[in-house]
């Protein structure tokens, strides 16, 4: 009698231990301006995926505004919200800098990056203010969407209308330094006022070109700068203490083993868009955007005025210094890797 009391004891723990209950169960919301058909979303159910098999199991919902999720997300509707390179700069300014401009040029930089940011070595970095980064993944170079194809060089930037985000005080620093012309905009509306002409210029990756029809405001004469002026990413935050640590450490491992299939949809964008609407240019120019955007980011650390502060404020020193050293462990011939005046 007492060996079958023990039995049916045993029975019904083992019972209560169902993959139901082992699998905290959470809200994620995730931005993504084309919503549920969106290649975010398409790439973070695979991530949702590999969550169940560390013990959290997510409802997904889409979200097509980012202010609208990160708002949720700050009303505890959201215990993890998917935001991007812009998003996580409202809890992160380690991860928020990887979007400096022309920080991370090339995808060989951008691929030990996201193998930098899954090590425990970062850790100290990933978490802020009460939230921390539960990892990030690439969403692609953001190029010049430009409706001339003459502007091929930073020279060219002049005198030009450029969209440039709220918030993004880096950007339009950037823009004034050069002599460009700021044009406010939204992730909402950014692609609109290119398309109808009021910006001459817009910034944004490959998949814009057919999500968001851009090649509307490129007319018979514009194209697509072949040079990457930054990196888009998406970044996955939680409140700290949401989750335990070792679901912290493997979320991070899970983002960053996404990076191949993230990279095979970016290219694949990349690869779709006409050869003829690509504007390559010289090596000369393209040394000329590397060393532009390099000053105008140690212009702007260096900076007095209000204006240049609060845009060097949106930058972290220690992603800085790990972005430089990126560059050069990739290419080591790089002025910058020589220069004094380093980051």
């Amino acid at each position: 009698m007492k060996l079958r009391a023990a039995l049916l004891a045993g029975l019904m723990s083992l019972s209560a231990w169902t993959p139901l209950s082992a699998n905290e169960r959470k809200e994620f919301c995730v931005f993504d301006v084309a919503g549920a058909g969106g290649f975010v979303y398409r790439t973070l159910q695979e991530y949702q995926r590999k969550a169940v098999g560390s013990g959290v199991s997510l409802s997904m919902s889409p979200y097509t505004d980012e202010d609208e999720a990160v708002a949720d997300f700050r009303a505890g509707k959201c215990d993890i919200v998917a935001v991007t390179d812009m998003g996580v700069r409202h809890f992160n300014s380690f991860t928020g800098s990887i979007s400096a401009i022309g920080a991370v040029p090339f995808y060989e930089d951008l691929r030990v990056l996201m193998h930098i940011l899954s090590s425990p070595r970062v850790d100290e970095h990933m978490s802020q203010d009460g939230y921390q980064v539960l990892g990030v993944a690439p969403m692609g170079a953001a190029y010049l969407f430009v409706n001339d194809r003459a502007i091929n060089d930073a020279d060219a930037l002049k005198g030009k209308r450029v969209t440039v985000f709220e918030g993004h005080h880096d950007a339009r620093h950037m823009l004034e330094y050069i002599g460009a012309i700021p044009v406010d905009a939204k992730i909402s509306n950014f692609a609109r006022l290119f398309n109808t002409g009021q910006a001459d210029i817009s910034y944004a990756p490959a998949a814009a070109y057919e999500l968001l029809e851009m090649f509307k405001g490129m007319g018979d004469k514009g194209g697509i700068v072949k040079y990457p002026v930054g990196q888009v990413s998406i970044h996955l935050v939680a409140r700290e203490g949401e989750f335990d640590d070792r679901f912290v450490r493997r979320s991070r491992k899970i983002m960053s083993r996404l990076y191949p299939e993230a990279m095979r949809i970016v290219r694949q964008y990349e690869d779709s868009i006409p050869e003829e609407r690509w504007v390559d240019i010289s090596k000369k120019a393209r040394v000329g955007y590397q060393e532009m955007l390099r000053n105008v980011r140690i212009d702007m650390q260096e900076a007095t005025d209000a204006s240049g502060m609060q845009a060097a404020g949106v930058y972290d020193d220690n992603m800085m210094t790990i972005l430089r050293k990126v560059r050069c462990y990739t290419n080591p011939g790089a002025l910058e890797c020589s220069a004094e005046d380093r980051e």
